[in-house]
């Protein structure tokens, strides 16, 4: 069931955010050992060593805007970064282990957002390129990004 959102609510993108992170939880639910879903803000004040892992980290990486005819109309590209993060130094050395555990908690990360559309967007999510996975003291962290694309309508007076 579809629900119409206000003009304030559409204009809202920071909502978008919170959506990903809802549909990664519900992507998540009932793992063993249980899976976090953290955005930046819950990581902001956390050290690396302190952590928790397995996660799941939702990062916006801000807005572009986009060619739009209509000059009451801002079209734009929103970029997040959905980040596996695990531990694991079974083979610290060479981070083999950690790297084996976050492919499939970064697929199925992948599985929930691919060809969802989130409220007040206007097309499904679009996985974009992203940077490579990077390992560290037994922890590894493997990004995918995706795109969102909301239009901000000028209210009228």
């Amino acid at each position: 069931m579809s629900t119409l959102l206000t003009l304030e609510e559409v204009n809202d993108f920071s909502r978008l955010e919170a959506a990903i992170v809802d549909l990664l939880k519900a992507a998540v639910a009932g793992l063993t050992p249980a899976v976090q879903v953290l955005t930046a803000a819950d990581l902001a004040s956390v050290k690396e060593a302190a952590q928790y892992t397995p996660a799941l980290h939702v990062i916006s990486d801000g807005f572009t805007p986009q060619s739009e005819a209509d000059p009451r109309l801002l079209r734009l590209a929103h970029r997040f970064y959905v980040i596996a993060a695990v531990r694991n130094v079974a083979t610290q050395k060479s981070g083999r282990a950690a790297r084996r555990d976050a492919g499939p908690l970064l697929a199925r990360a992948m599985a929930a957002l691919l060809g969802e559309k989130l409220p007040g967007t206007t097309r499904p999510l679009a996985a974009m390129r992203a940077p490579g996975g990077e390992y560290r003291a037994g922890f590894f962290y493997l990004p995918s990004a995706w795109q969102a694309e909301t239009v901000f309508r000028k209210p009228q007076s």
